[in-house]
C-alpha cells in the first residue's frame, strides 16, 4: 500500500492486517467512474483558481476522464492494495502521469470527496430506479390490454369477497403503490440539489478555490451551505432506502397476492418463470415471486442498518459512514432486480378466467350486490344485510349459492323478483368498475 494519506505525524505504518480488513475497495470501487466526474470538476476549480496551469489541468482530466472506460476494457487495473477507490485513482493517477498528480487533492479532503461521490452515484441510480420503474408500469399496462376486462375476485381476509375486474386488482395492488414510490424520488433528487464538494474535512478550505463553479461542472444547483453538514449528512441515502424498502414492500403484497391466487388456481404461471419441485413431477411453484417477497425483508434490513449506523454519531464525518456505501448498494441493486422480476413475471401470468368466475359463484361474491339492490329499492341497509345473509344460509343448505337462486324462491323469501337482474358477477365487476375506469 503507498502512503498517500499519511505522514510522519501519523506514526509508521499500520499493520498488515488492520489494512487488509479496513479497506473499502471491494465496495466502493463501483464510485470509480463517479470519482473521476468529481475530480475533473475539481480540476477546473483548481484552474479557475490559479492553482493548475491550463496544461495540467488539461493532463488530469483527459487522464481522469478516460480511466473508467480504460477498467472496463480491462486496459487498466487498479491498485488492489489500496484502503478505498479514491486512493486507488491518486495512486494510479501518479503512476500514469507523473508528479501534477500531487497537487489534484489540494482544497479537498476524502470526507468531502466521497460524499459528493454518493451524491453522484445517488443521482445516477434514481435516475435508473425511474426508468426500471417505468417498464414495470408498461408491462402491467400491458397486461391489462391483454387481461384487465376479467371479472376476477377482491379477496378480504384471503376469502372471496366483492367481484371486481382485474384491472382494478392490477392497479390497487401494484401500479398506483409503485407509482407513489416513485413520486417519492422527487424528495430524493431535492436532497442532492447540494454539492458537498468544497467543504474539505469538516471546515472548508483556505484556498480560493470556488465551490460554485465545481458544483455547476457536476450538475449540481448550489455548493456547499455548511461545511460539518456536508461532509456529515446522508439524508439523500437514508430516503432513497426508505424509498427502496417501501416499494419493495408493495412488490411482496403483490407477490403474496400472485402466490395465493396461483394456489387457488385462479392464476397460471408460464413455464418461462415457474420453477419445480427436486421431488414432486407435478409442482408448478411460483418462486419468482416467493423471492421477492423474502427480498422485501432485506430492505428492510438495510434501512434499520442505516438508521442504526447513524444513531449516536456526532456531526461531521466519522469512519463509521464507510458503512454506508454496501447498505446504499444492496437496496438499489435488490429493488432494481426485484422491479425486473416483476415486470417479467407479468409476461408469464395469466388469469383463469372459468375458474375466477367459478370463484366467485362459489364464494357467493354477489351478496354485496343484492343487499345494494334492496338499498336502492328503499330497504334500510340493515334489513337488507339480514336478508341477504339468510339467503346465504339457506343456499348453502341447499347445496347452492346466490347465483343459482331463481325469481320465485326470491318472492318466497319475501324480496323482490327483480334482484335476478343482480346475480351475475361478471356483470357485477364490470359495473363496480365503471366508476373507476382511467
Amino acid at each position: 500500500m503507498t502512503a498517500i494519506a499519511r505522514t510522519a505525524a501519523t506514526g509508521g505504518a499500520l499493520d498488515p492486517r488492520f489494512l487488509r480488513w479496513q479497506t473499502s475497495l471491494p465496495v466502493d470501487r463501483r464510485l470509480l467512474s463517479v470519482d473521476c466526474q468529481g475530480s475533473v470538476a475539481h480540476v477546473e476549480g483548481q484552474r479557475r483558481a490559479g492553482l493548475l496551469t491550463d496544461e495540467e489541468a488539461r493532463v488530469l482530466t483527459e487522464a481522469l476522464r478516460g480511466l473508467p472506460a480504460r477498467v472496463a476494457a480491462g486496459e487498466v487495473t487498479l491498485p488492489e492494495d489500496e484502503e478505498d477507490v479514491h486512493m486507488a485513482i491518486e495512486s494510479w493517477l501518479r503512476a500514469e502521469v507523473g508528479a501534477v498528480a500531487s497537487k489534484l487533492h489540494a482544497g479537498r479532503s476524502r470526507n468531502d470527496q466521497v460524499a459528493t461521490d454518493l451524491k453522484l452515484w445517488t443521482r445516477d441510480a434514481v435516475t435508473r430506479l425511474r426508468s426500471t420503474c417505468d417498464a414495470l408500469a408498461r408491462a402491467a399496462q400491458a397486461w391489462i390490454t391483454r387481461h384487465g376486462e376479467l371479472a376476477m375476485p377482491a379477496y378480504t381476509h384471503r376469502q372471496v369477497a366483492i367481484p371486481v375486474l382485474a384491472r382494478l386488482w392490477i392497479e390497487g395492488g401494484l401500479l398506483d403503490p409503485i407509482a407513489r414510490d416513485v413520486a417519492l424520488l422527487d424528495a430524493v433528487e431535492q436532497e442532492l440539489a447540494t454539492s458537498p464538494l468544497g467543504a474539505g474535512a469538516i471546515g472548508g478550505t483556505t484556498l480560493p478555490i470556488d465551490p460554485a463553479v465545481t458544483a455547476a461542472a457536476m450538475g449540481f444547483e448550489r455548493p456547499p451551505r455548511n461545511p460539518i453538514d456536508a461532509v456529515g449528512q446522508r439524508d439523500h441515502a437514508l430516503l432513497l432506502v426508505f424509498v427502496c424498502t417501501r416499494a419493495a414492500m408493495h412488490l411482496a403484497r403483490f407477490a403474496t397476492d400472485v402466490v395465493e391466487l396461483c394456489a387457488d388456481g385462479l392464476m397460471k404461471l408460464g413455464g418461462a418463470i415457474a420453477c419445480g419441485s427436486s421431488m414432486m413431477p407435478h409442482k408448478r411453484n411460483p418462486d419468482l415471486f416467493e423471492l421477492v417477497r423474502g427480498q422485501a425483508a432485506l430492505r428492510q434490513g438495510e434501512l434499520v442498518a442505516l438508521l442504526t449506523t447513524f444513531h449516536g454519531l456526532g456531526s461531521g464525518y466519522h469512519r463509521d459512514l464507510q458503512q454506508d456505501k454496501q447498505v446504499l448498494f444492496a437496496a438499489v441493486d435488490g429493488l432494481e432486480g426485484c422491479l425486473e422480476m416483476i415486470t417479467l413475471g407479468l409476461e408469464h401470468l395469466t388469469p383463469n378466467a372459468e375458474a375466477c368466475v367459478a370463484a366467485l359463484a362459489d364464494g357467493d361474491a354477489i351478496a354485496t350486490d343484492l343487499a345494494e339492490a334492496l338499498v336502492a329499492g328503499g330497504m334500510a341497509f340493515r334489513d337488507a344485510y339480514q336478508h341477504v345473509g339468510r339467503l346465504v344460509a339457506t343456499q348453502r343448505e341447499r347445496g347452492e349459492r346466490l347465483v343459482d337462486l331463481r325469481a320465485e324462491e326470491l318472492v318466497a323469501a319475501g324480496l323482490p323478483a327483480s334482484l335476478k337482474d343482480h346475480l351475475d358477477p361478471v356483470e357485477s365487476a364490470r359495473r363496480r368498475a365503471r366508476r373507476y375506469a382511467r
